[in-house]
């Protein structure tokens, strides 16, 4: 619980030190800027994930408990609330949202953006393919900014070794 609760207090106050270079843009970002932010967005956060990198193997395995998935999962809903007010316009009355209302309840949304983020770092802590932390960001920025069916379309099957390990070569 101890370890736990560091790595949950760790990613909370990189997540919050990250965020800062989001408050810097006078406007809200579009699709490539988000996805160029990604680097800086999670420089500290990835870096808080690779020192814990060998202990959250263990406490994220299978056979472990559930509990800092879920206490992780909580402490990325939450930064979502506070990166979301500067990415997106979360105002329904606002002239750019809502052309096309989402069938998709926000709470629904919600789980699918942060979800995502964090199964791909939770993928990367137990994965053998040590890829850097700089690609992590990449594949990060492109989970952000594209559908998973763009992502299938952007993926270059035929340079996988192994189809059954994924792989960050992107067709541009």
């Amino acid at each position: 619980m101890e370890i736990e609760g560091a790595i949950i207090t760790d990613l909370q106050e990189s997540l919050k030190e990250d965020r800062k270079c989001l408050t810097q843009h006078s406007s809200f970002p579009d699709k490539e800027e988000i996805f160029r932010l990604s680097q800086e967005s999670f420089a500290h956060t990835v870096q808080v994930c690779s020192d814990y990198r060998e202990v959250s193997r263990i406490l994220l395995s299978p056979n472990s408990d559930i509990n800092l998935l879920t206490r992780i999962k909580r402490t990325t809903y939450s930064e979502f609330m506070h990166r979301g007010k500067l990415l997106f316009y979360f105002n329904s009355q606002h002239p750019s949202t809502n052309v096309h209302p989402s069938p998709i309840p926000v709470d629904y949304l919600f789980e699918i953006y942060t979800g995502t983020l964090t199964n791909i770092i939770v993928h990367w802590v137990r994965s053998d393919n040590r890829i850097s932390t700089s690609a992590l960001r990449e594949i990060m920025g492109y989970a952000q900014t594209h559908s998973p069916v763009e992502l299938i379309y952007l993926t270059n099957f035929d340079e996988q070794a192994d189809p059954n390990q994924p792989s960050h070569h992107f067709n541009s």
